[in-house]
């Protein structure tokens, strides 16, 4: 196993729903990837409102 002390799976980050449109359109890549690592890839929606905030910030 590559990853055996990540057995509840990685997540994926996804600010720009990606996720949806890579799994629909590669969905054997994701699945090799998965049997790669030995564990399952679980996507997580975020906001990228704080990024956002804080580019905002840096730049007044």
């Amino acid at each position: 196993e590559n990853f055996p002390r990540h057995t509840g799976g990685a997540i994926l980050l996804d600010g720009i729903g990606f996720w949806e449109k890579y799994i629909e359109d590669h969905p054997e890549k994701i699945l090799e990837f998965s049997d790669w690592m030995g564990i399952p890839i679980k996507p997580y929606k975020i906001s990228l409102n704080r990024l956002k905030e804080l580019l905002l910030e840096k730049i007044r």
